[in-house]
């Protein structure tokens, strides 16, 4: 860089700046272009910071307000790209001017003289010659017209609705990722396996999803504290065509206290005696229905992972992905208790996947609520 800025301070340079453009429209893909050369539009070519080979097309291209202040607001510049629905859409993947917004834009400058195959090329596999690079995001679409379309750009940290420090903590609600820690995104490192090392599987209602092979007893005169038990219910079944069918189901409960005659009814509003469980199978065969309640929807346990069908349809061997017809069964709440019944669950005396909670162990993880402790 010592060697382009010794160059700009002489009178005459001996080369016209350039300016070029760097855009990620996508994870890992990128856009090239420059405003051409006194109205040539051949490309041209310059390299990244490991010398590889960049082509940069020439397109009609407006921007300004790029200057840098010692204080006051940062700047906001404004880009102008002229036939946005064809030559420049084309250079982005065709993504609409609207998926723009978010991306970030890199602002790059250099003189003629240090591109690929000019007097002062930098030559093959050797880092470029350019002043330091300015990053942008582009904040939002400004103005567009048949002719032209404006975006305006703003610095990474500078952009509405954004806070530093980055991660702000919201009362009641969890800000991390679901099990995101293992994707070193965020610091939820629940895995499925809880103390007693059964595992534990529960939908976004909080609501335990235990094995369809546990054993449902009828509520009799008397239940005991931690059994399973299941009552008749009627649900309205979806079918494939569409229409609707009441057909006779049970609901399964677990019994959070000992009972006898009189024996309290099941119920969600009786949390105090009763907390409803969902089942799961561990194979199927035929259809596998919906219901207009999706809380009903069948569960799967395929190869350690719990699905929720999405849409009524003839099951076969089909392959568990997030789509039209499947989704993960296994979903966090977000809430405290949502935390609380996964690591404080215990499982050593009750079917596995099904937990008993301890109320009095296992702190919540740091970080994902107001006072949980630190470990």
């Amino acid at each position: 860089m010592t060697d382009i800025i010794k160059t700009v301070q002489k009178q005459d340079p001996g080369s016209e700046l350039i300016i070029l453009y760097d855009l990620e429209y996508a994870e890992g893909s990128f856009a090239h272009f420059f405003k051409g050369l006194d109205d040539d539009l051949t490309e041209i070519q310059f390299r990244d910071s490991s010398g590889t080979v960049l082509t940069y097309v020439a397109i009609p291209i407006q921007a300004e307000g790029f200057d840098i202040n010692s204080d006051g607001a940062y700047s906001r510049p404004e880009m102008t790209v002229a036939n946005i629905e064809s030559v420049f859409s084309d250079e982005i993947g065709g993504l609409d001017y609207q998926d723009l917004i978010g991306k970030r834009l890199t602002r790059r400058c250099t003189l003629k003289k240090y591109l690929v195959g000019e007097s002062n090329d930098s030559g093959a596999g050797n880092a470029p010659v350019e002043f330091p690079r300015m990053v942008y995001v582009i904040d939002r679409l400004k103005s567009k017209n048949i002719i032209s379309a404006t975006f305006e750009l703003a610095a990474p940290f500078d952009l509405a609705g954004i806070q530093l420090p980055r991660r702000t903590v919201v009362g009641g609600a969890c800000t991390w990722q679901y099990k995101g820690f293992a994707q070193k995104r965020g610091g939820c490192t629940w895995q499925n396996l809880s103390q007693g090392g059964g595992t534990v599987y529960l939908n976004e209602f909080d609501e335990y999803i235990i094995p369809a092979s546990t054993t449902f007893n009828p509520v009799g005169s008397s239940v005991t504290q931690n059994s399973y038990y299941s009552t008749s219910t009627t649900l309205n079944r979806v079918n494939a065509d569409g229409t609707i069918t009441s057909i006779s189901a049970n609901d399964y409960w677990q019994a959070l206290q000992s009972q006898s005659s009189p024996v309290s009814s099941p119920s969600d509003s009786d949390n105090f005696n009763w907390r409803r469980v969902r089942v799961y199978e561990t194979s199927f065969s035929g259809t596998v229905y919906t219901y207009k309640e999706s809380r009903h929807n069948t569960n799967i346990l395929d190869s350690g992972t719990l699905w929720r069908v999405k849409k009524t349809h003839v099951y076969g061997a089909e392959s568990f992905q997030e789509g039209a017809f499947w989704t993960a069964g296994d979903k966090c709440g977000k809430r405290v208790n949502s935390c609380a019944l996964r690591y404080r669950a215990k499982t050593g005396n009750a079917p596995v996947g099904g937990a008993n909670v301890d109320q009095n162990n296992n702190h919540l993880r740091f970080g994902g609520f107001p006072g949980a402790q630190q470990r």
